[in-house]
């Protein structure tokens, strides 16, 4: 038997469905900004340590959740090994209203292996909706990473140097055990809101693995840093990266302009 139903019931039902689709939420949060311990560069953190993070959402409607992560970059030079003690972490805390500022304290492991590190923050809203992430590069010590001892230039402030120029860096990479690598890049600043100045476009890099079983000292004016005439005048970062055989990793960095 056929059953008929009136068109305005038809009408209404179709109506209410498009109007489900039209009012489905399809907006993403937004990370404003993060900080750790107040900061939101130039981090660097000691094995223990309490860290505290702010990080301030906004939703359209309605926001749900804030995972952090937290994980080392060492992938880029340690030739595909990875050290046990790296800081390694993953957190998923719920998250209320349009806007918010989540606090959350975190603990540094004690022990851990000591390098470059980063934080990576990404917000979903109530209706499933997620963010671009958000990164913050930190850097840990543990008493025991490589050390860097340099009398010139002088790099708590910004080294000019010319184009069709050598660097030459005055000092020397210490370790109480033996060192395994040494890596050094020249690369163009990037400003960037989710990368706090990670940089991209080398224009110098060296790398070097030390074969002996005692290199407890890398002699840093060894390295002719040949800045390329063609460079562009900007501002670049340099960055000295020490690896020794326990895993610990030394990190310097430095501002350069190039004119």
């Amino acid at each position: 038997m056929k059953k008929f139903f009136p068109l305005a019931a038809v009408l209404v039902f179709l109506g209410a469905c498009t109007d489900d689709d039209d009012n489905q939420d399809t907006t993403a949060p937004v990370i404003l900004e993060a900080r750790v311990n107040g900061e939101d560069h130039d981090l660097e953190f000691n094995a223990g340590d309490a860290l505290q993070l702010e990080v301030d959402l906004s939703d359209n409607e309605a926001l749900g959740q804030l995972k952090i992560d937290v994980h080392d970059v060492f992938d880029a030079h340690s030739h595909g090994k990875k050290d046990g003690s790296a800081w390694e972490m993953t957190e998923v805390l719920s998250v209320s209203g349009a806007n918010a500022t989540v606090s959350h304290t975190l603990n540094v492991p004690d022990p851990v292996t000591a390098g470059p590190h980063h934080f990576i923050f990404r917000a979903l809203d109530a209706a499933g909706n997620e963010s671009d992430f958000m990164e913050l590069n930190f850097v840990l010590l543990n008493g025991e990473q490589p050390t860097f001892d340099i009398t010139s230039p002088d790099f708590s402030s910004e080294v000019h140097v010319n184009k069709g120029s050598s660097l030459t860096i005055n000092g020397f990479i210490n370790d109480d055990v033996d060192l395994q690598e040494v890596l050094i890049v020249v690369k163009e600043e990037a400003h960037d809101d989710h990368n706090h100045k990670n940089a991209s476009g080398e224009i110098f890099e060296y790398d070097v693995d030390l074969t002996g079983s005692s290199d407890t000292s890398f002699d840093l004016s060894t390295v002719d840093i040949a800045i390329p005439a063609t460079a562009e005048t900007g501002h670049y970062e340099l960055e000295i990266i020490a690896k020794d055989n326990e895993g610990n990793y030394g990190v310097l960095k430095g501002e350069l302009h190039i004119m």
